[in-house]
């Protein structure tokens, strides 16, 4: 059986709706970007997986945030190779430039973070939660 997380399964239409971006925006991405990051060519569509919208929505909420949008995909693939726990936080210094930083916590552990400078802070635990039951919706509609 395939894995759901990752089966491409999923529309333009439905990925930007499900990543909360315009179909305009995801189209632009689609052409600017590094596709392969999260979409999947099949004849004249394109095609999405729940992990892929994860990875669009991570990276809108990261460029609203300030960072460059290459870099934003980049590092939201880095981090949503495996859906992560519904409580989780995605904590990322602001103005940081690297793929790899940024980090998951429980949403329980935030009253405790040492703040001296700031910090982006996206609860993706309960995004990527809501991606997953959108997603499971389709595909039970489509059955």
């Amino acid at each position: 059986m395939a894995d759901p997380w990752r089966e491409r399964a999923y529309s333009v239409g439905e990925a930007a709706t499900l990543a909360g971006i315009r179909r305009s925006t995801l189209d632009m991405w689609c052409i600017r970007q590094p596709v392969e990051l999260f979409s999947e060519k099949r004849g004249h569509r394109r095609w999405f997986s729940p992990c892929d919208i994860a990875v669009l929505r991570l990276a809108h909420e990261l460029e609203r945030g300030g960072m460059v949008l290459l870099t934003a995909i980049a590092c939201a693939y880095e981090h949503m190779q495996e859906p992560p726990a519904g409580d989780a936080i995605f904590v990322i210094p602001a103005g940081k430039l690297s793929p790899r930083s940024g980090r998951f916590i429980p949403d329980r552990d935030v009253p405790r973070l040492q703040v001296d400078k700031s910090l982006i802070l996206i609860p993706i635990g309960q995004m990527v939660a809501g991606i997953n039951a959108a997603c499971a919706e389709l595909r039970q509609r489509a059955a």
